[in-house]
């Protein structure tokens, strides 16, 4: 959550933060907020004055006159009205609190959807990086992306020509936006998983096996609830010991985080690396009609995230350092992709303070894929988590969260599939996946 002194301080700057943030509603009344916040203060004071009074009184020696008793009960009874209307302010302070967004960061474009995106690099094998003049908003680089010199086709017309994508018969036993991966597209999976995990490992990452299930408090301190709770999946509480809601995770990025819930870390123990490789699972409510085919959008997925925590002064250095490793990854596959920056109309969740997109290259659909986000949230979720660090001095501060979809698996074996096709209907393996694939060098028909 925000710092409830910015608002205070900065009221003005918070109304611009949520409208260039495109959202609107009651709940994200700055006004309304301060007046609350303010009749809030003044019944606290109120009531440490009566409280106060109310202790003078009850230390009365001897026996108190009907005088006191009278006003000993008054008292008692003002604190009571007075800490019924304190707990209703105080859910109404909170219920703003859970809306307001985190101040986007300075460099961050202006803009009201993807439009504004900025490309921020390019890459394709064979080309490096691309030229600044190359480079634009959304997906202005696509027209210098590698097409391939051979009528093409989709991952899913490659999958089921090559019998390693099922989705006819994970449509029976589960309906749509489900899939069964076979044979060397199972592999593949783990071939990518594998690949990048040596690399997080060699890099210092403490690898995680985290909780799927988590109660609210996981996924509203991430900042998922209140505005994407229609995205999670709830579960059925019949046979659950805990009377309290539970969820499937759209992301270990939740569990991971929790892990540090309710806890100060020391001088030294930051930053903090980890990563987690799990299914994850998402309603995907409001985008019916939109990647309908194949395997680009599904109910369930797995995907390796990592994330981090670290002191406030080096979470934009680290946030760089997650990309680094998002374009290492993408250029040891070979496969050609760009870095959007995000502008503030389409920073996503709440907790994003500064978010950047990294997508591959499609050659048959002449389109980029979403691959992930690394995104700096800053110190709005580490807020709510209640997770802080000890200074030097001793002194207490909130840490800053970086968090990064490492590779989302499922959209990574689509840009592989149809940037690796040959014009016989087979697919190279990447070489450095090769040392991961038991031999496996070419998916062809015939294998």
């Amino acid at each position: 959550m925000l710092d409830p002194k910015v608002i205070r301080e900065n009221p003005n700057k918070v109304k611009q933060n949520i409208l260039e943030r495109g959202l609107s509603g009651p709940q994200f009344d700055v006004d309304g907020f301060l007046r609350v916040d303010e009749k809030r203060k003044a019944i606290n004071q109120e009531l440490e004055a009566l409280r106060s009074v109310r202790n003078k009184l009850s230390d009365t020696v001897g026996k108190p006159s009907e005088e006191v008793i009278t006003k000993v009960r008054e008292t008692k009874e003002s604190i009571k009205a007075l800490e019924e209307a304190l707990k209703e302010l105080n859910a109404k302070w909170t219920w703003y609190m859970d809306w307001f967004p985190n101040m986007a960061d300075p460099s961050a474009p202006v803009g009201k959807n993807e439009t504004s995106n900025k490309e921020v690099k390019a890459w394709s094998p064979g080309s490096g990086y691309f030229k600044e003049a190359q480079l634009g908003n959304k997906d202005f680089s696509e027209k210098w992306m590698p097409r391939h010199q051979f009528h093409t086709k989709d991952h899913l017309e490659l999958g089921e020509s090559l019998d390693i994508i099922d989705i006819k018969q994970s449509a029976l036993v589960s309906g749509s936006r489900f899939v069964y991966l076979k044979k060397e597209a199972a592999l593949l999976q783990y071939a990518l998983f594998e690949h990048l995990q040596q690399k997080l490992l060699s890099e210092g990452f403490t690898p995680m096996v985290v909780p799927l299930m988590v109660k609210r408090r996981a996924l509203h301190s991430s900042s998922h609830f209140p505005g994407d709770e229609d995205q999670v999946y709830k579960i059925a509480k019949n046979g659950i010991e805990d009377s309290e809601d539970m969820f499937l995770v759209g992301s270990s990025e939740p569990s991971l985080f929790a892990y540090y819930m309710d806890k100060t870390l020391q001088p030294n123990a930051l930053p903090q690396k980890f990563f987690a490789f799990t299914p994850c699972f998402r309603t995907e409510v409001g985008s019916w009609g939109k990647d309908v085919r194949g395997i680009k959008r599904v109910h369930q997925f797995d995907k390796l995230e990592m994330d981090l925590l670290c002191a406030p002064e080096d979470s934009e250095k680290l946030h760089d350092y997650l990309l680094s490793i998002n374009e290492w990854f993408l250029q040891s596959l070979g496969l050609p992709y760009h870095i959007l920056l995000m502008c503030t109309g389409d920073l996503g969740y709440f907790a994003a303070a500064k978010k950047y997109d990294f997508e591959a290259w499609l050659p048959h659909q002449n389109e980029f894929i979403e691959l992930g986000s690394d995104t700096n949230a800053k110190d709005y979720q580490a807020r709510r988590y209640n997770t802080k660090f000890k200074d030097q001095a001793g002194n207490l501060h909130y840490v800053h969260t970086v968090n990064d979809t490492g590779c989302a698996i499922g959209r990574t074996l689509v840009a592989v599939l149809e940037n690796y096709q040959q014009a016989d209907g087979s697919v190279v393996i990447p070489k450095a996946l090769v040392p991961y694939m038991h031999g496996i060098e070419i998916i062809s028909p015939n294998s």
